[in-house]
């Protein structure tokens, strides 16, 4: 057995797999009267169907020939060339078949192939030639081979997990998690994305100084300027400056301390800032000519965790020179809860940034005003140092989490718009370092658009928390993904009935584009459906158009659905090739091609093989380990059974203990609408369902689906049970509840393992079109770490819900980050 891919047509996204299939049905060949018995060659007992031979598809130019070693009749002898038999004709003998086992063993039967190549189209031609010679022991078409499905599709799959290996990121940099840095960094790192293609970005930092030998900022400082000290190095006695670097630059993934939010940053250090008395204090002269020798130095960034409660010419004048060079400037609103932003954030010049806190509203010492642009973590006051903002921090500076300075460079907490201002800055060197043709003011607006929206004024919060994962999509190169398998293709008998295919276009960017496809002089039996129709009428034919248009961008999908008639159609091989063109905002073209291909048989032929391809499953580290699977319990009567009605929820304790991302429970509640909670306690949360990361109740949970369901319904049922040492919380047969516009039933298991891995498990599920709103995914960490497979609430569309026969294993620290 050979299997080969035979080719990639340039411009469409179609790829064929043909199979070598000797040993099955085949069809016949012609045999000469002279030559060796039917029961002395194997090949003469591969006789098919011959009247279907021709109605069957192959891959076009490809034949598959075998000649006899030894001779047929008197005059021939051992050792037949392949030239010799192909005389006279137009073929290209391109490489040998392995036919071990044609005897019925291990043996060849003494038969030697070749796959052969000639002009398209003119393959039964020479097909039909070669048989008249009694040496060809068999001529064939390279026969077409399908994956026993019918029509696949691109199934559900878990987001593919970024991992950061900083050792202090997952349990203290929770204000990296909520402004999206993980998947921001993946969207950076992809095909899909930026390549891992980065230019590096000058940013400079009006503040205390740095440390220039900690470990986790080195690699990445500048020399700077003290103007402090004139012509001493500007080493940080405060520690906010090397606080506010490591915000911005920390190297990520170097297995030391924390992660930066900037990819590849280079950092210039201006020292404005001493410690007088333990406060951090400077001048306005020292910042304005700070300013201005960043400006000079080439920063494309200038950050200023800094305020002053009055305005001064002297830092207005160099604000206006640096913005005039098309420098993005960054500045802390100021932390005294007042009603005035702080200088120099509240000039219209600079981007002013509020501070919010761990559940993502604004932080109670932020100030407020019509000068707040945007918010980012700032951290919160009080003693609890994990709701605070951990990072780098200077040897020998005073550290308040010690009550002592740090023996040696490492890491400190702090709270404060300074911090918000650093990160914000971060973000924007991520998104120049990945754009770099961008002006300051393209990425000043670009942040302020794609910010989080809050449930708060934005005098408060500006337009939003900054969300650089949503940032970076906005820039992504807009594109045509076709959510379906792009050869459509399906084997039928005579006269089958009519069907439909629906063809999903995705966009990896929040930057919309436009797209249409047309069907010219369409073919009885291929329908777009709700296109509209054109008729061009020449002084020879009129043609008929059919088209259909639309937009799709990140999160909002589009459409194609197709209407196949078969039942008129006669044996064999039916192709429309229909081309999709999408158009970006700035007018390149991308084109596509969706091949749409119906055989006609009467009576379709499937191989069953042991290894089957589909290019319909997408593979995940996620998702495919373990295959599909359905738990039963260990004990026939180990299944408890829970009476839980619509928008109801039912607390049970746990036979193990659970581990979810580090955080150990030994109750959860279960909820009617497809999910569990942890702990027993937690609440619940009113439909509609959102996508993640969802930072209301429950955020630390298990989506199996949650959509509007009714367990309470009659078949439907919700038990748990123990299956080997899992324990498995089963929601059988559950429909939708009656206000809910989608109607359909669900079956699906969600397993907790003891080593905190989570599983889940379908088996009843509606087609992704027809499900209406639902979430599928997992939460944990007050939603700080999320794995979403699929969402789909009125605004937004993300992934694909699971089908019947999926079972996903998610592992605990790892896929849920």
């Amino acid at each position: 057995m050979r299997i080969q891919t035979t080719w990639f047509m340039r411009g469409t996204l179609s790829i064929v797999l043909t199979l070598l299939v000797l040993g099955s049905a085949l069809p016949g060949f012609a045999q000469d009267n002279q030559s060796v018995s039917e029961q002395a060659d194997p090949v003469a007992q591969l006789v098919g169907d011959a009247s279907l031979e021709r109605t069957l598809a192959f891959a076009p130019g490809e034949i598959l020939v075998g000649f006899h070693r030894q001779g047929y009749t008197e005059n021939q002898t051992d050792g037949v060339s392949a030239a010799s038999l192909f005389t006279g004709l137009n073929i290209q003998a391109t490489e040998a078949l392995d036919l071990r086992g044609l005897d019925g063993a291990t043996g060849d039967a003494n038969v030697t192939g070749q796959l052969l190549r000639v002009a398209a189209g003119q393959e039964w031609v020479t097909i039909d030639q070669l048989r008249q010679n009694p040496a060809i022991a068999f001529a064939l078409p390279n026969w077409l081979v399908y994956a026993t499905e019918s029509n696949p599709t691109v199934t559900a799959q878990p987001e593919t997990p970024f991992l950061v290996n900083d050792p202090l990121y997952a349990d203290r940099q929770w204000y990296l998690q909520r402004i999206n840095a993980s998947r921001a960094w993946a969207l950076a790192a992809s095909a899909s994305g930026f390549n891992g293609q980065f230019s590096t970005v000058r940013v400079g930092i009006v503040d205390s100084g740095v440390d220039f030998e900690h470990p986790d900022l080195k690699e990445r400082l500048l020399e700077g300027k003290n103007f402090v000290t004139p012509g001493e190095e500007p080493t940080d006695d405060c520690g906010h400056g090397t606080d506010v670097a490591g915000l911005i630059g920390a190297v990520s993934n170097n297995a030391i301390g924390i992660s930066g939010v900037a990819a590849q940053v280079e950092i210039a250090p201006y020292k404005v800032l001493h410690n007088v008395a333990g406060r951090c204090i400077g001048t306005i002269s020292a910042v304005a000519a700070a300013i201005r020798a960043a400006a000079d130095d080439g920063a494309k960034i200038i950050n200023l965790s800094l305020e002053s409660s009055s305005p001064s010419p002297v830092m207005e004048a160099a604000i206006k020179y640096a913005h005039a060079q098309g420098i993005l400037l960054i500045a802390a609103v100021g932390n005294a809860n007042s009603n005035a932003v702080a200088w120099p954030a509240a000039y219209a010049e600079v981007m002013g940034v509020a501070a919010t806190g761990y559940a993502d509203r604004r932080a109670s010492y932020s100030n407020r005003g019509s000068e707040v642009e945007i918010a980012a973590p700032g951290g919160e006051v009080g003693s609890n140092r994990s709701l605070q903002i951990l990072s780098t921090w200077p040897g020998n500076v005073y550290c308040r989490d010690i009550s002592a300075p740090l023996i040696q460079s490492g890491y400190c907490t702090s709270e404060g718009t300074s911090m918000a201002a650093a990160v914000v800055s971060g973000g924007a060197a991520l998104v120049m370092s990945v754009r770099p043709d961008l002006s300051a003011a393209g990425v000043r607006q670009l942040l302020r658009e794609s910010a989080t929206s809050l449930a708060e004024d934005a005098t408060l919060v500006g337009s939003g928390r900054l969300d650089v994962h949503a940032a970076l999509r906005q820039i992504t190169s807009s594109d045509l993904q076709l959510a379906q398998w792009p050869m459509l293709n399906q084997q039928l008998r005579l006269g089958s009935m009519p069907y439909t295919v629906t063809v999903r276009l995705d966009n990896p960017s929040l930057e919309p584009i436009a797209w249409q496809t047309t069907l010219t002089n369409k073919p009885t039996w291929l329908t777009l459906q709700n296109a509209m129709s054109s008729t061009i009428t020449s002084t020879t034919a009129s043609t008929v158009t059919y088209s259909l248009a639309g937009t799709t961008r990140y999160g909002a999908p589009d459409l194609i659905g197709l209407t196949i008639s078969p039942t008129h159609l006669i044996t064999g091989s039916y192709v429309v090739d229909l081309p999709v063109v999408g158009t970006r905002t700035d007018n390149t073209i991308i084109r596509q091609s969706l091949r749409v291909v119906v055989f006609i048989e009467t009576q379709p032929h499937f191989y069953y093989f042991p290894l089957v391809l589909s290019q319909g499953k997408l593979e995940s580290s996620v998702a495919s380990a373990i295959g599909y699977q359905w738990e039963t319990p260990a004990d026939s009567g180990d299944r408890t059974t829970y009476g839980v009605g619509d928008d109801s929820d039912v607390g049970v304790t746990l036979p193990l203990t659970f581990t979810l991302r580090g955080k150990a429970y030994t109750d959860m509640r279960i909820f009617a609408d497809g999910y569990v909670a942890f702990p027993g306690t937690s609440a619940g949360t009113a439909l509609p369902t959102t996508c993640m990361p969802n930072l209301g109740e429950p955020n630390d949970a298990i989506y199996g689906w949650w959509a509007d369901l009714d367990p309470g319904a009659a078949g439907a049922q919700i038990s748990t049970f123990s299956s080997a040492d899992r324990f498995v919380i089963e929601f059988d047969n559950i429909p939708t509840a009656a206000d809910n516009p989608s109607v359909y039933r669900v079956s699906v298991q969600i397993v907790l393992h003891p080593d905190g891995n989570v599983g889940l498990n379908y088996r009843q599920t509606p087609d992704w079109q027809n499900a209406g709103r639902a979430t599928v995914g997992i939460e944990a960490i007050d939603a700080r770490f999320y794995n979403q497979v699929a969402c789909k609430d009125d605004i937004t569309e993300l992934g694909l819900l699971p089908g019947a026969g999926q079972s996903f294993l998610f592992k605990a620290q790892e896929d849920i980050y």
